[in-house]
């Protein structure tokens, strides 16, 4: 049975890693959080042969003004300490573009 998709919501986890990864896509942390806030569809990511990347998905919305983004969610948030590994129920942007308008 395939895993069901979660629900992506604020707050995120950030750092200057995926701060710096978005804006050199031209996309603001503001308009992450506002696709995040906003309606969006949420996608399985996958790689190019079409399996599932594990804890990774596509969330694709708008922001506040229209503009159509695409951000890339690692959900959840892993980490490592001494005692093991801890998952927090937050996602984490890898990185976030411009989605390509259908026929235009």
């Amino acid at each position: 049975m395939a895993k069901s998709l979660p629900t992506i919501e604020l707050p995120l986890e950030w750092d200057e890693g995926n701060l710096v990864h978005a804006q050199a896509h031209g996309v603001k942390k503001e308009e992450i959080e506002q696709v995040v806030r906003n309606d969006h569809d949420l996608l399985q990511s996958r790689m190019k042969d079409g399996t599932p990347v594990p804890d990774h998905y596509l969330l694709v919305g708008e922001t506040d003004e229209g503009k159509a983004i695409t951000v890339v969610i690692k959900y959840p948030v892993t980490l490592e300490r001494d005692l093991g590994t801890q998952e927090l129920e937050m996602a984490r942007p890898i990185t976030a573009y411009d989605t390509p308008r259908k026929g235009g």
